[in-house]
């Protein structure tokens, strides 16, 4: 039987995972037949969206409620398009709030084939429940992290560790000599990089106080310079937040694509919390972290979370390798004092770079890649 099978990806980091997937599919079953819902990491792979994922990447309680009706519209159009599909299997890659919904659809809808999740919801962390609503609407479960497997099996849920794909990258390959000649940097001046986030929310919520840090950087070292990689599915969020705001027009915007030149040519990052720090820490370039969610979701998140920290990197660690400021901390000024500290402070910038390959290498696990280990175990399950 010929594979069909439909990848459903709404974030940016789930839509690269789903390129990283459909890769390793094609590879080992080159007849497969691939559809799906993404971005253009999964264009790339010859996978067009068939629904518009723009304004999808949603986090937090009060967030969801505000695009609630657009959700629910989206979710309905997954649904169907899968349905017509004729694909024997769907692989929902992370964003829980969306995929739990496609996926309760699918099941009153009948759906007759595998329905696979991809990243399981981080219950080790908060709300656990979630793991007993899972296994009544997947058939089985790819998890990154070694340790979700017992919060799910004794639902019933089969999973499968296929380790993190984030380490399946090299992170140091990028050249940074090479972009800061293109951009006129002195080989002299010091060079910071910031991450605004992959959502809307997370933008709204960063954009003032990482203005008011660059500001203060800038006021105090007139010669430092900004560059900030930005996919195509936030560009127009931080092309207007910098429009309102001039002072981020200090910030140089460059495509994603020059990510990893960003690492190797930048001193020191200033990061929204999410994916990126990991590949940040994987680099080893000494990072800054801020998040702030909109009150009222943070009121219900604080009750409910459990590591003392919000970085995987610092939570592996159990102590805070890279700086982190959340909700009422993320000010200009805490965040400009922190980067501050690691540009004043070679030894410590240097301490710092080493800690966090050293964490991330610990983390890496040994022996080939997460994103085979996923295609193969997602072809031997859909296997009659």
């Amino acid at each position: 039987m010929t594979p069909s099978i439909y990848i459903a990806a709404v974030e940016n980091s789930a839509d690269h995972l789903g390129a990283e997937l459909a890769a390793h599919i094609r590879v080992n079953a080159p007849n497969a037949n691939l559809m799906g819902i993404g971005g253009a990491a999964m264009a790339a792979q010859g996978i067009e969206s068939k629904i518009d994922i723009s304004g999808l990447a949603i986090l937090g309680f009060v967030e969801g409620l505000k695009s609630y009706p657009m959700i629910l519209d989206r979710v309905k159009a997954a649904v169907e398009s899968i349905m017509s599909s004729g694909a024997n299997a769907v692989i929902l890659i992370d964003s829980w709030g969306f995929m739990i919904r496609v996926a309760k659809g699918l099941k009153k809808a009948g759906y007759q084939g595998h329905v696979i999740k991809y990243l399981a919801p981080q219950v080790w962390a908060m709300r656990e429940g979630r793991s007993k609503i899972l296994a009544q609407y997947v058939d089985h479960l790819l998890t990154i992290h070694s340790f979700d497997a017992p919060y799910f099996e004794k639902h019933g849920l089969p999973v499968s560790y296929i380790g993190n794909p984030i380490f399946d990258t090299d992170y140091k390959q990028g050249d940074g000599e090479n972009l800061r000649r293109e951009l006129g940097i002195k080989p002299d001046d010091d060079v910071v990089s910031i991450f605004f986030g992959s959502r809307l929310s997370e933008i709204q919520q960063l954009a003032k106080p990482f203005a008011d840090a660059v500001a203060l950087l800038k006021d105090k070292r007139p010669k430092l310079k900004f560059v900030s990689p930005v996919s195509e599915s936030i560009a127009t969020d931080v092309n207007g937040a910098a429009g309102e705001d001039l002072r981020l027009q200090d910030v140089v915007l460059l495509p994603e694509a020059r990510k990893f030149d960003v690492f190797a040519a930048c001193d020191v990052a200033l990061a929204c919390s999410g994916t990126v720090t990991t590949q940040l820490a994987c680099a080893g370039v000494p990072s800054v972290v801020a998040y702030r969610l909109n009150g009222l979701t943070y009121a219900v998140a604080k009750r409910l979370y459990k590591p003392n920290y919000i970085s995987i990197v610092n939570i592996a660690a159990g102590k805070a390798l890279m700086p982190e400021f959340v909700q009422a901390e993320v000010t200009g000024e805490n965040l400009a004092q922190s980067v501050s500290d690691y540009l004043d402070n070679k030894d410590m910038r240097e301490a710092a770079s080493k800690a966090l390959m050293a964490q991330t290498d610990a983390m890496k696990g040994k022996g080939g890649s997460a994103s085979e280990r996923a295609a193969l175990t997602v072809l031997d399950i859909i296997s009659p």
